[in-house]
């Protein structure tokens, strides 16, 4: 599994939990420490392990994925047990991610479309989008009756729009979804409470910095700046605050201004 990459969303969610796991063991130190050694021990003790912790987070630039065989052993046992929207998802991305297999996700997506459940609806996008078959995706995620109530939906065709070069209609599908994020919360993804809030705050905060790119590439640089830092804030780890766009972003708006 050499070279797989999680999405940015994923990534803040296991560097979070990476963090409270070295904080943790920072506070069982200094507990020791302050049986040992008194308060003022303690505290150093504390706040150099918080710091260290936190570069440590801040420096993680990724996580290895279970084995294989462990992988298949799970897929296999959480498919059997629950069939729900959430299960069928995970099993495909887990497909497309872990083991490569683009056409088997694809097809099992594929084969539950007519229920029209906007999760499963969002992953078949996403994976199509990454495929390179944008057009694809965008005609499935806009024939979903729930294509223009649906944040997540509503995201995923920003991406697919932006993809394409549709800039100020992704703009739009970004603001749409982030209004009814606020609104209505993304739905929920069947994690733990807490893990949910966090994937909830790191899908908005990639939703404000995929906005603010689109209104880099249409020159609106006061209202990128403002949603650069909307992202921002709503991230602990500050090595995935951003700025100003990517390398790419900065290529398409020259591109746009040469036509």
């Amino acid at each position: 599994m050499q070279g797989f990459q999680f999405d940015s969303e994923i990534l803040y969610v296991q560097k979070i939990y990476f963090f409270l796991f070295l904080a943790t063991v920072t506070t069982l130190a200094g507990a020791i420490t302050f049986w040992l050694w008194g308060l003022d021990c303690a505290f150093l003790v504390l706040g150099f392990g918080i710091s260290i912790s936190y570069i440590a987070m801040v420096i993680k630039k990724n996580f290895a994925p279970p084995a294989k065989n462990i992988s298949a052993k799970r897929m296999a046992h959480e498919i059997s047990q629950d069939t729900s929207p959430v299960s069928i998802a995970r099993f495909a991305c887990q497909l497309y991610y872990y083991f490569q297999s683009s056409a088997q996700a694809i097809s099992l997506l594929e084969n539950f479309l007519p229920g029209h459940d906007p999760l499963l609806c969002t992953t078949l996008g996403d994976i199509l989008l990454k495929e390179g078959k944008a057009k694809q995706a965008l005609h499935i995620l806009r024939d979903n009756p729930f294509a223009l109530v649906d944040p997540l939906l509503l995201a995923t065709q920003g991406h697919v729009l932006r993809h394409i070069g549709k800039i100020p209609e992704a703009a739009n599908m970004y603001d749409r979804s982030l209004r009814l994020a606020k609104q209505n919360s993304f739905p929920h993804s069947g994690a733990h409470w807490f893990t949910q809030k966090l994937l909830t705050l790191s899908y908005i905060a990639s939703i404000h910095h995929a906005l603010a790119d689109c209104y880099f590439i249409l020159e609106d640089l006061p209202a990128a700046k403002r949603q650069y830092r909307a992202g921002n804030l709503l991230l602990f780890d500050l090595s995935l605050w951003r700025h100003r766009p990517h390398p790419a972003i900065n290529s398409t708006r020259k591109t746009n201004k040469s036509r």
